[in-house]
């Protein structure tokens, strides 16, 4: 995993990451976690004011969910399969 934070264009100069869960909620975090789900954030992109758990946050978030969902696409897993990973639906541009 790396030990950067892997938000592109990020030039945090600091090692210090924290992993974050693309999918979030009780149950769902473990089930649908997967190598793909889980991905490095520097403070800023983690809990800053527009990080995934900050006040601004849903677009970087939505942007995570998405670039997942494209993965999983790209992986062959088919619809059904795609919304069971990522806690029970499927991501809209």
């Amino acid at each position: 995993m790396a030990k950067h934070c892997e938000i592109e264009g990020c030039e945090t100069p600091y090692y210090l990451v924290q992993s974050h869960h693309i999918i979030k909620g009780n149950g769902k975090r473990k089930q649908c976690e997967t190598k793909q789900s889980v991905i490095n954030l520097c403070w800023e992109h983690h809990h800053g004011t527009y990080g995934v758990h900050g006040r601004e946050g849903h677009v970087l978030d939505m942007k995570l969910k998405l670039g997942l969902q494209a993965v999983y696409f790209e992986m062959g897993y088919s619809e059904d399969e795609i919304r069971k990973l990522l806690g029970g639906r499927t991501y809209e541009i």
